[in-house]
Parts: C-alpha cells; sequence; structure tokens
C-alpha cells in the first residue's frame, strides 16, 4: 500500500490482528529487514511494516536530513493506517526513529522495544556516515562497493545471511540519496544527541543489546535504560548487529513483553 503523507508518499504494509506494533527497520535496509520476525509476531499483533524516507519503495520527497523528519514520517504513516496509538520496535536507525517519536508525540506511543540502537553518536561514527554519504551522492556506482562491504561485515557471524542482505540492500538503497540523507540524520546525533531529552520518555520500553555489536554496541543501550526511568535492558550474548535477523525469537520476546502492564524485570 502507499500513503501520501506532505511531501512523501510511504510504502507500507500490514499483517495479523491484534495490539498494534510499528516495525521500523534501520539504515539502509526496507521493511524486509524483519522478514524473521513477522511470521510469529502476525499471529497475536496487528504488525504495521513500512520503508523509511528515500529507501525501498518509499520516495525520497523534500529530504532535509534530520530524524525529526524521518520521526514525523512515522506519525504521519500512523495517521494513513489509522493508529492512534501503538508500540513502536525500532532496529538501529529505527530505534532512533521511535525514540523521536516517543519525545515529541508521547500520545502516540503505547510502549517501545529498542532493539541495537544508539541515542548518540561519537566522532569517528559520526565521520563513518558522512563518508557514506558523501559517496552515496556521487550515485549509485560510488554507494555500491562501500555498501556491498559493509553489508559483510554486519552479516559477519551470520555469513548465511549476506546473499539475502545484500539483494535487499540493493534495492532498498536504489536511490542513493534516500541512503545518503538517512547517513545525515545520524551523522547529527554527534552535535545533536537524544540523550537530554530521553528522560521525558514515559512509554513502557525494553531495550535489546548485542554483545559483539561494534556498530551500537552494549554501552548504548545502558545509557539509553539508564536515560529512560523504569526501562529494562537485555543484552544477547554471541549476537551481532542485525538481532531481528540472528535471533529473531528474542525480537519478539521483546515486544511481547510490552503488551499490557509495564514490564517488570525479571527475577523480581
Amino acid at each position: 500500500m502507499l500513503a501520501v503523507c506532505e511531501d512523501v508518499t510511504i510504502s507500507w504494509r500490514e499483517v495479523g490482528r491484534g495490539l498494534p506494533v510499528v516495525l521500523i527497520h534501520g539504515l539502509g535496509d526496507d521493511h524486509r529487514a524483519w522478514r524473521k520476525v513477522v511470521g510469529d509476531l502476525m499471529l497475536d499483533h496487528r504488525v504495521v511494516l513500512y520503508d523509511l524516507r528515500g529507501h525501498g519503495e518509499s520516495s525520497l520527497g523534500q529530504a532535509d536530513g534530520s530524524l525529526r523528519q524521518l520521526s514525523e514520517d512515522l506519525i504521519a504513516l500512523m495517521d494513513s493506517a489509522g493508529l492512534a496509538s501503538a508500540t513502536l520496535a525500532g532496529f538501529s536507525l529505527g530505534g532512533t526513529v521511535a525514540m523521536r517519536a516517543a519525545i515529541d508525540h508521547p500520545e502516540r506511543v503505547e510502549a517501545l522495544a529498542l532493539i541495537a540502537t544508539s541515542s548518540r553518536v561519537n566522532a569517528q561514527a559520526a565521520a563513518w556516515y558522512h563518508e557514506r554519504a558523501v559517496a552515496a551522492s556521487t550515485g549509485a556506482d560510488g554507494l555500491r562497493a562501500m555498501l556491498d562491504r559493509d553489508t559483510e561485515d554486519v552479516y559477519r557471524h551470520r555469513p548465511g545471511e549476506v546473499v539475502a542482505g545484500l539483494a535487499i540492500r540493493r534495492q532498498a538503497t536504489a536511490d542513493p540519496a534516500g541512503y545518503a540523507n538517512a547517513c545525515r540524520a545520524m551523522a547529527h546525533l554527534r552535535e545533536q544527541p537524544l540523550d537530554p531529552d530521553l528522560g521525558r520518555i514515559t512509554s513502557p520500553t525494553v531495550v535489546v543489546a548485542a554483545e559483539n555489536d561494534q556498530h551500537c554496541p552494549p554501552r548504548a543501550g545502558e545509557i539509553i535504560a539508564n536515560a529512560i526511568a523504569g526501562s529494562l535492558l537485555q543484552i544477547l550474548p554471541d549476537t551481532g548487529h542485525p538481532i531481528p535477523l540472528e535471533r529473531p525469537q528474542e525480537a519478539i520476546a521483546a515486544i511481547r513483553r510490552l503488551d499490557g502492564p509495564a514490564p517488570v524485570p525479571e527475577g523480581t
């Protein structure tokens, strides 16, 4: 389905019945980043998936390279889908989008599942994003080799996922400008981290981090969990960055844990 939201046309899908949850993918991917999660989650949830601005089958529109614009796209999509509120589950870049939405539109967010994500980036990470934004600005040829190397690196703990990951990322970034736009939004977290505003988030929150994640390491999850009152942190051992693919059942469990009353830490 297509939703016209202000200056952008957003490609989205929904499956299942039950409590609504919106799944938000990461940089350079599209809704298929959640392919190992949807089949089970749809049994007891209304699952809404979409392609971020400039990714997959969503248009780029008048992109401004900001996280807030990506967040406002999410709220506009929820309006089109008839969702007054929902649980938001965000992976990597998708987690930053979800946090921004929870800060700016708390009434629209029932709960948050923040998976392998960060609220800030350091100078090295900002340079990494800037480098890729520049490469993408030269067109597909400038981006392709770099993106392929990045994909193989992301899936190094699960090499069997590389072929599918490459296929999805090459399609999702067919418009390199969309990838560059998202890279700029992430780089801005260096000068404009979400940290000062995280305490404003009141939605029940579960943070899931991975022991071997070099992109959003466990410390990033700890920072978020410490800032959001009452949130829970789970660190998955022997797991890399793409948690929805490497550990889909744990991602599903984190989302389901948010159904109903606020989550209670294990062992209490």
